[in-house]
């Protein structure tokens, strides 16, 4: 038997290292009856098991122990040797979200495995410490893609005037499209005034899904002098999804004048840009959209013409001043 101070803690650390996964996973669950510290360091050791159903219980264990307890071992196992370890203590702390763990996670970012690095900063991003931001600033030209992510993820958090300029430059500029993508979502809690360009140039980006999240971006934060990219976008954008994204922030927008192209998004044969269309039609809620709304009224998708009743409901409604 190892060499453990607790006999069970003993029993569980042969087990652990049995052959078979069946008996390793099973060992695991019964780690939550040993609290002590010992039992704990099992438990990050399972969190880095060659079996990804051990891996995967022991990061459901991880809750059944105090969080103070497994912080400070999940911090400790960041400088383990076992890369496996390392990865898989990074990940939980990313979904610990203790405050008393800052500290040791900004210290903890000497570490050179990018995946560690990005994990420790995905944390951070949870806590939204000011204390993190030059920490982020200088991982912003890290070489790893995943690091600068999340490293613009834990400025956009704390959604602060003074990281726009370069949020703003690496939505446009990062080589990484999941980069740009990141930093386009971070822009929403800026005055519209001082993104409104990096977002209309974001729906030009050579790739869908940044777009996409500029279209987003565009809708929650209603930038009016974007209305004309997105009617582009609704009409010609080669994917359906940045049509879809378009069309709903031309109705959050809430402007008549998107309403043609609205129109011709109603027409095409993908059932999610008919339901789009005629929901950004509701929201508009102007008498000129009701030929769209009609027209839909027959479509041959139930929740098309769903949609087409509600949103005549509304243009019938603002027509009459009552609201709706």
């Amino acid at each position: 038997m190892s060499d453990y101070s607790n006999p069970l803690v003993g029993s569980l650390a042969d087990r652990l290292r049995d052959s078979d996964p069946g008996i390793r996973r099973v060992a695991v669950l019964d780690l939550v009856d040993s609290p002590e510290e010992e039992a704990v360091e099992l438990l990050i050791a399972a969190l880095g098991d060659e079996d990804e159903t051990v891996r995967m219980e022991a990061a459901r264990m991880i809750d059944e122990f105090e969080p103070r307890d497994m912080m400070d071992a999940l911090v400790g196992a960041l400088t383990s040797e076992d890369q496996n370890v390392r990865n898989a203590a990074a990940n939980a702390l990313a979904d610990l979200k203790d405050d008393d763990a800052a500290p040791a996670l900004i210290e903890a970012l000497q570490e050179s495995d990018p995946f560690v690095l990005a994990s420790i900063l995905r944390s951070l991003k949870q806590l939204r410490l000011k204390e993190a931001r030059p920490h982020a600033l200088q991982f912003l030209d890290h070489p790893d893609a995943n690091v600068r992510r999340e490293a613009v993820g834990v400025l956009g958090y704390l959604q602060e005037n003074e990281n726009l300029p370069q949020l703003i430059s690496i939505a446009g500029t990062d080589a990484d499209p999941e980069v740009r993508r990141a930093a386009i979502g971070t822009l929403v809690y800026a005055d519209p005034g001082q993104v409104e360009k990096a977002l209309i140039n974001g729906l030009s980006d050579d790739n869908w899904l940044v777009r996409s999240e500029a279209a987003k971006s565009i809708g929650r934060l209603g930038v009016a002098s974007a209305v004309d990219s997105l009617m582009t976008a609704v009409t010609d954008d080669a994917m359906w999804q940045v049509q879809e994204k378009s069309a709903e922030a031309l109705g959050k927008i809430g402007l008549a004048a998107a309403l043609p192209a609205l129109a011709k998004c109603a027409s095409n044969p993908i059932s999610n840009l008919r339901k789009a269309a005629v929901a950004a039609t509701g929201e508009i809620a102007r008498p000129e959209g009701m030929p769209i709304v009609e027209e839909a009224l027959n479509d041959n998708d139930p929740d098309v013409r769903k949609l087409a009743r509600w949103a005549k409901t509304k243009i019938e409604s603002n027509a009459a001043g009552i609201g709706g």
